[in-house]
């Protein structure tokens, strides 16, 4: 690799054969997966795992939401049940 210069260093952080492995890592791919897939193959992972997080967030968002407005009520007077 030579002297890592920061234009190597963002160069390498920018190819997704160098972070793409880590990030899948993890979030709980399994190594073994990882090391026998091609590039295409860990893209279809990451895919699935940006889903992943988008669907945890979305289902946080709704039980904060429902936490919120539980919290709201027993403010003004209503019943905890």
């Amino acid at each position: 690799m030579g002297k890592a210069t920061p234009k190597k260093i963002s160069d390498l952080a920018s190819d997704p054969a160098t972070w793409l492995p880590q990030c899948l890592v993890i979030h709980g791919v399994p190594e073994s997966w990882i090391n026998h897939a091609t590039l295409d193959q860990l893209r279809v992972m990451w895919e699935v795992v940006k889903k992943d997080l988008k669907y945890q967030t979305y289902l946080t968002a709704k039980d904060q939401a429902r936490i919120m407005a539980k919290g709201i009520a027993l403010a003004f007077g209503g019943e905890d049940s």
